[in-house]
């Protein structure tokens, strides 16, 4: 199957890590925390806040009575970490390695953070690590790397530019 057919077998939504993440934050403090404390920390209402808990619940990932406290079973402590570091690789990768801005970097990196498998985030994890290490080759890469980015290779629209193949992906 192709892989954009298969964008629904992943283990979290978009949506379900971030009601993860809120309920990490919140029962770090308290141990457990309230539909209430949820919603608000995501300006969302309580009613989707419940429709939510139903389905974390469902998957293993929350314990919820009705009316009583929300807390992480282990398997979603261990998804909400999983995310949280995945988040923090990927912004430090955009913003340090590739050069966004810090806001940039955030909004991509939560925007991809839970759909990057455990093996690539290692890899990004390695590779930013060594790209931020005092190597000296290291260091002449990130200069090149920055004189790079600013420059298309050809300078024109061309059929020779490696990446580009004719339609320069630089221009809007």
């Amino acid at each position: 199957m192709e892989t954009w057919k298969r964008f629904h077998e992943k283990e979290l939504t978009h949506s379900m890590a971030h009601y993860l993440q809120a309920i990490a934050a919140l029962t770090s403090v308290e141990g457990g925390t309230s539909v209430s404390a949820i919603a608000e920390k995501l300006g969302v209402t309580k009613a989707g806040v419940t429709s939510m808990l139903r389905s974390l619940t469902t998957r293993g990932l929350t314990v919820h009575e009705p009316y009583g406290d929300v807390t992480l079973t282990p398997e979603g402590h261990r998804l909400a970490a999983r995310t949280e570091r995945s988040r923090d690789v990927l912004t430090l990768f955009f913003g340090e390695i590739l050069g966004l801005d810090p806001a940039t970097a955030e909004e991509d990196a939560c925007m991809i953070e839970h759909l990057v498998s455990p093996e690539s985030m290692m890899r990004f994890l390695r590779l930013t690590a060594f790209l931020r290490s005092d190597n000296p080759a290291v260091e002449r890469f990130r200069a090149e790397f920055r004189d790079y980015q600013n420059r298309c290779e050809s300078g024109t629209q061309s059929e020779h530019c490696p990446v580009c193949h004719g339609q320069c992906l630089a221009r809007p």
